[in-house]
């Protein structure tokens, strides 16, 4: 695929996309080697990374709190700089492909909400595998075993509620529940919105009559999805549909009353990825992070901020349910990108 094709694309995609600046965006060095030509040693890798300095993120797949932490405990653990800039993946996405086409990349590594862009990255071999030794131990239904961008953290999408005014014993079991629940939902546009497009989507899977079932109730319709949380706070609804988890932990941070609830049976997920470039100028840093951003240690110091761990074993964070991996239902960004206009025509014709 073409770079101005792939701009195309994602230029007609950005809606599925959901979700520090960088002090410095030098050209790659005219030595810098590729990923292939980096040490099998993981010693001699973290000497050359240390040598190398410092490490250029695009963090489109990341919260603003997950993005600082991971620069801080990188820095913590090798003394490696890592310059960041937050943007959703969007427009990360179009950054990079300008600079590929400009022969002049900015980024040593990029996240992305998105695998279907990065998948098509891969292709092309713009994204670099990062090796990550522990790979096995991502959850299965997460799982991008061999590519090469590798999931570091996922959201279930349920809804949000204010607890201070709703006990959470109260809370809406389940989907069918909700849709039932007295009092106003506010629900993101899934035109407009791509965390709103990715849980209509998977809601088709999990619950078919749902918004159909909602379309009976009092409902507004938000074009954005990061907006709902601020409705339900300030009273303007009582439940925000889809409730994203990293959404709701950063509110809590901030002091907001909001919680996730989640109905039983299955829940959809939306994760975000991490890969290296094979045109960045330090090849050996990009690699160290994505392989630390996977590392049981970091993935366990995500759940301070209320980021759940993409790896088996780690537990939920103590601000999020458990979910079994047979409860995690994930939509394919391939299939969502070709379906698009459906899934959005379905919604309207439910919610009138």
């Amino acid at each position: 695929m073409s770079h101005n094709k792939l701009t195309t694309r994602i230029l007609l995609g950005t809606a599925i996309l959901s979700m520090g600046m960088l002090t410095a965006c030098n050209p790659p060095s005219s030595e810098a080697s590729g990923s292939a030509d980096l040490p099998s040693s993981q010693e001699e890798l973290i000497q050359l990374a240390q040598e190398e300095g410092k490490v250029r993120l695009g963090a489109g797949g990341h919260t603003q709190a997950q993005a600082q932490l991971l620069a801080k405990e990188f820095e913590a653990a090798y003394g490696i700089e890592v310059e960041f800039i937050r943007e959703n993946s969007g427009q990360i996405a179009q950054k990079l492909e300008a600079q590929l086409s400009g022969g002049n990349v900015s980024f040593d590594v990029v996240s992305l909400n998105d695998s279907s862009t990065l998948s098509a990255w891969a292709e092309e071999g713009t994204v670099a595998d990062a090796a990550v030794p522990n790979a096995a131990d991502i959850i299965g239904p997460l799982s991008t075993e061999g590519e090469s961008y590798y999931p570091f953290t996922w959201a279930a999408l349920g809804y949000s509620y204010n607890s201070a005014k709703l006990d959470p014993a109260k809370a809406p079991g389940t989907w069918a529940d909700l849709a039932a629940a007295e009092g106003t939902k506010a629900v993101a546009d899934p035109g407009s919105s791509g965390a709103a497009l990715t849980f209509a989507a998977i809601m088709a899977e999990v619950d078919k009559d749902f918004f159909e079932a909602l379309g009976q109730s009092n409902v507004l319709t938000s074009d954005s999805a990061l907006a709902l949380g601020q409705m339900v706070a300030t009273g303007e609804a009582s439940f925000g549909i889809p409730g994203i988890e990293h959404d709701i932990a950063s509110a809590q941070l901030a002091g907001e009353p909001l919680t996730m609830g989640y109905p039983s049976g299955k829940i959809g997920a939306m994760a975000s990825y991490m890969a290296s470039l094979e045109s960045a100028s330090s090849p050996a840093a990009a690699r160290l992070l994505v392989q630390f951003a996977m590392s049981p240690e970091f993935q366990a110091a995500q759940l301070e901020i209320g980021s759940r761990s993409s790896l088996a074993g780690i537990p939920a964070p103590k601000t999020a349910e458990e979910i079994s991996e047979d409860r995690i239902s994930v939509v394919d960004q391939q299939d969502l990108a070709e379906n698009r206009e459906a899934v959005i025509e379905s919604f309207k014709q439910a919610i009138r």
